[in-house]
């Protein structure tokens, strides 16, 4: 079965993504809640500051990124194949 060409690109953009990017999203949502006020932003930014920074520090960081975008590559066509049995 072949994969088509947006599920690798989206597969990609999401391990680049939680490889590079959690931390800056933190700083969005904390500069975000500074300059609404509202504090339920706050939440979405203690939740990216923790998952970057235990992202961050954990040894198989890379092979995390890549399963998360395995699971994006291979967990639609495992459901069209289950659905037709």
């Amino acid at each position: 079965m072949q994969i088509p060409r947006r599920r690798w690109l989206i597969a990609g953009l999401a391990a680049l993504y939680l490889y590079f990017l959690l931390p800056a999203t933190a700083e969005m949502f904390y500069e975000l809640h500074h300059a609404t006020g509202i504090d339920a932003i706050y939440w979405g930014y203690s939740g990216f500051k923790a998952a970057g920074y235990y992202l961050g520090v954990y040894e198989h960081r890379l092979l995390v990124c890549l399963g998360v975008a395995a699971v994006i590559l291979i967990l639609p066509s495992l459901f069209k194949l289950l659905r037709k049995s």
